[in-house]
């Protein structure tokens, strides 16, 4: 029965919600404390096949003479997450050659749904010019911005009416990481975790590309703006991630494969109802004891303590999200369910008083 109480009429609960932030309230997991307590720790890793090179204010000029300055540098792929509107002049537009001349670059795209069906919606006046070699991406990003619903997964590629676009991560990787992304295809198709914690990414200042080459050579380099208000996301992390930010992170998933794995409903029902079982089983057999109802709340807590060490020790070194939520409800609901059954109907409880001031009343009539 608590169970069911505590599935059926409370499951709101399972968000967790009262251990986050005020503005998180509404959209918390548990995997989420994780993340944080993985991110908080000393240990980070600076992720050596990802280069950052933010471009917010660059002209049109500026920006050819930025891709210029990377493709001299040999990268193994270059993401772009920036649209460019049509030129004032077309007759004298220096980003259309550099465009043209970059091999490895990626076009951005976005994969949008209406009542016809699922369209890629080109986002760029240089679609035409894009190169073959590189071709598009979409820079779709999980979760909506409009409700600040927080991202934390991904997609490796969306079906739309025109074929199969790939993500803006998948592409790149696809380009400069071939083995990576062999061990991806492999994988069954569909979404998952990005890992956000404890990683880091070099980001270079674009007037300082050609002097650091060796930090562009042969890596994934991703190129856009890290200050655009309408880019900026809510994450685990970070309640204003840049887009380009969360690409980096999901590419970084990528190519180490340190995939998370979630518990199937299956598992958190089991784990729920053994801890439950468990903690109402102890409270029974102790109850008329003078220090079982002591015992009973220490074993409670340290099966909470428990419940979150092991967790974050599971989502930190094996990659687990081990969702303790509806155990740790179901617990609390079940030792609360206990004290209504001792109050109730034990020897010396509310009934068992009731009956014998019931009895009391027939016999004085007697």
């Amino acid at each position: 029965m608590t169970l069911l109480f505590s599935h059926v009429l409370v499951y709101d609960l399972m968000s967790v919600s009262f251990f986050s932030p005020m503005e998180k309230a509404s959209d918390f997991r548990f995997s989420d404390f994780y993340t944080i307590v993985a991110d908080d720790r000393a240990v980070s890793t600076l992720d050596e096949d990802i280069v950052i090179v933010p471009v917010d204010g660059y002209t049109r000029r500026e920006m050819a003479r930025v891709i210029d300055d990377i493709d001299f540098c040999e990268p193994g792929a270059v993401g772009l997450d920036i649209a460019f509107a049509p030129p004032s002049d077309p007759d004298d537009d220096p980003l259309a050659e550099s465009l043209t001349g970059c091999e490895n670059l990626v076009m951005p795209v976005r994969v949008s749904s209406d009542d016809d069906g699922v369209h890629t919606q080109h986002l760029s006046y240089y679609d035409d010019l894009v190169n073959p070699k590189g071709g598009f991406a979409a820079v779709n990003i999980q979760g909506d911005a409009g409700e600040r619903t927080t991202v934390r997964e991904f997609s490796r590629s969306f079906k739309t009416e025109e074929g199969i676009v790939p993500s803006l991560p998948s592409a790149l990787i696809r380009l400069a990481r071939p083995e990576a992304a062999a061990k991806l295809a492999e994988r069954p198709e569909h979404d998952e975790f990005i890992k956000f914690a404890s990683r880091k990414f070099d980001i270079i200042d674009p007037e300082e590309i050609v002097d650091y080459p060796d930090l562009i050579k042969g890596k994934i380099v991703l190129v856009g703006k890290m200050q655009n208000a309408g880019d900026l996301h809510v994450t685990p992390l970070d309640n204003f991630m840049p887009g380009l930010l969360i690409h980096a992170h999901t590419t970084s998933t990528l190519l180490s494969g340190d995939f998370i794995r979630e518990l199937t409903p299956f598992e958190s029902y089991a784990v729920a109802a053994v801890t439950c079982f468990l903690i109402v089983l102890l409270n029974m057999r102790l109850w008329d004891s003078p220090a079982g109802p002591l015992v009973v709340r220490v074993v409670q807590m340290a099966m909470l303590y428990a419940m979150i060490m092991g967790g974050t020790m599971a989502y930190i070194y094996y990659g687990i999200d081990l969702n303790f939520a509806f155990a740790i409800l179901s617990t609390s609901l079940g030792v609360a369910g206990c004290d209504v059954y001792i109050g109730l109907f034990t020897k010396g409880g509310f009934c068992d008083r009731i009956v014998k001031l019931f009895k009391r009343s027939n016999n004085d009539r007697i």
